[in-house]
């Protein structure tokens, strides 16, 4: 948790030492998420729904400097196998990401392109077998995934839709030879509500 809180705060003091520089102000939006999982993270999770805060700088006449957190629950699925069904937890993401938005018009105005990159908090259950009496025991921990993101949207005067392809990847053990990197997406649709005037 405190690297979590500590990823946030300094996304968060970069893009605040960022605006100071720039004669336009930044604004700040408050967002709800839908998250679609895709591929193999669609398998055991559900429908996502969250926030996000998002602060933006501008720079220049065109591109915005972006920095992104929030707070996003997935509903676990069923899992059936052999005819007996297992209830599916449900799990959650915690993305800080920053990025840079070009809007093909104006600047926070109409349409416009986005690219994120950061980190995803999730959860993790760790197993670790006694040598001796072979019990199992296990404890949750948080771990920290790279993240990307394309985005495409639509900025209002105090509306920001955007639809992106969130992808992060995490290290997964095959419990044999070691750990692979596994890749996970989801569709995110944001929409937000953007505080103050341009």
């Amino acid at each position: 948790m405190k690297k979590t809180l500590f990823s946030i705060a300094l996304v968060l003091g970069l893009i605040g030492s960022a605006s100071k520089s720039e004669a336009q102000d930044g604004r700040g939006s408050i967002g709800a998420e839908l998250g679609i999982p895709m591929g193999d993270f669609g398998d055991g999770n559900g429908i996502g729904i969250g926030g996000t805060i998002r602060y933006e700088a501008p720079v220049g006449d065109n591109l915005g400097i972006t920095g992104t957190a929030g707070y996003i629950s997935f509903s676990g699925k069923d899992i059936t196998v052999a005819g007996l069904t297992f209830k599916g937890e449900s799990s959650y993401l915690i993305p800080v990401q920053v990025g840079a938005k070009y809007y093909f018009d104006k600047q926070q105005e109409g349409l416009y392109g986005h690219v994120m990159v950061g980190v995803h908090m999730y959860k993790t259950i760790e197993a670790t077998i006694d040598p001796v009496t072979y019990a199992v025991t296990t404890k949750n921990k948080m771990k920290a995934a790279l993240s990307y993101a394309p985005e495409i949207g639509y900025h209002m005067e105090s509306i920001d839709i955007g639809l992106r392809y969130q992808l992060y990847s995490i290290s997964v053990s095959d419990g044999l030879s070691g750990t692979t990197t596994k890749s996970f997406s989801y569709l995110g649709l944001r929409i937000a509500y953007v505080l103050g005037g341009r």
